[in-house]
């Protein structure tokens, strides 16, 4: 199993009291909507996504009540090659984990409604111990996706890894190809059950709170905090297996 995955489940399960509650100025639409990220709401913490030039994604999952969260650094959301426990923002040190996949990142497929793909996977943690995986990537068929006011076309995702130990870890995302990213809802191991975690909104704003820590709506006078003034291309349409272009 993914440990920034499982940790994200474990730390995040208790219901916590406040609500993240950005209010929408615009969809977004693609990534060049915007030099400061998308934000993605849920009722007890955001999301913030930055696609990089290379294509890959910075996720900065922040919880509202206490800071804690998680940084994680992915191709599409399914591959993780980094992840980071953060607090208010920061790495916490000795918490950062780097996964290598055996087909190398060059080779790992895109995303396309319909497909399925495994590879092996080797997860180094900072203290130096690895674990050695079976990564398995099952995308939905494309459906619709609302998002508080905002619909798009989505592709469920399930990442399944699998340990030495036999342990199955499975987590849930829904993938927005016209922005290119995923939509972590949580994971738990095949024994356990869980609910997955729905964001209620999504902005090119970042949420607002008041001194109190009550949320706040955001709108076209709302603060907004500098950012990449070179945002990363939309990504580029999938192309299916054995094409000349893959």
């Amino acid at each position: 199993m993914t440990l920034n995955r499982l940790s994200r489940s474990l730390v995040l399960a208790p219901a916590l009291l406040m609500a993240a509650g950005a209010a929408l100025a615009e969809c977004p639409a693609t990534m060049s909507d915007t030099a400061d990220g998308v934000y993605v709401s849920f009722p007890d913490f955001y999301v913030r996504y930055d696609r990089l030039a290379d294509g890959s994604v910075l996720e900065q999952e922040v919880y509202q009540e206490d800071g804690t969260g998680f940084r994680v650094h992915s191709v599409s959301g399914a591959f993780v090659t980094t992840s980071w426990s953060t607090r208010y923002g920061a790495i916490v040190t000795g918490t950062t984990e780097t996964t290598e996949y055996a087909v190398g990142l060059e080779n790992l497929p895109t995303l396309f409604p319909g497909q399925t793909w495994q590879g092996s996977t080797v997860r180094q943690h900072d203290d130096g111990t690895t674990n050695v995986e079976t990564v398995a990537v099952t995308v939905d068929p494309e459906s619709t996706v609302t998002i508080g006011a905002c619909s798009y076309q989505g592709w469920p995702m399930q990442v399944t890894t699998t340990g030495r130990d036999g342990g199955v870890f499975v987590d849930e995302l829904t993938y927005l190809p016209t922005l290119g990213f995923a939509i972590y809802h949580g994971g738990a191991d095949t024994t356990e059950s869980f609910t997955p975690d729905m964001p209620t909104a999504i902005s090119t704003d970042p949420p607002m709170v008041t001194e109190d820590g009550a949320p706040t709506a955001t709108g076209p006078d709302a603060d907004v905090l500098p950012g990449n003034p070179n945002p990363a291309d939309p990504p580029q349409e999938p192309v299916s297996p054995g094409s000349p272009d893959k």
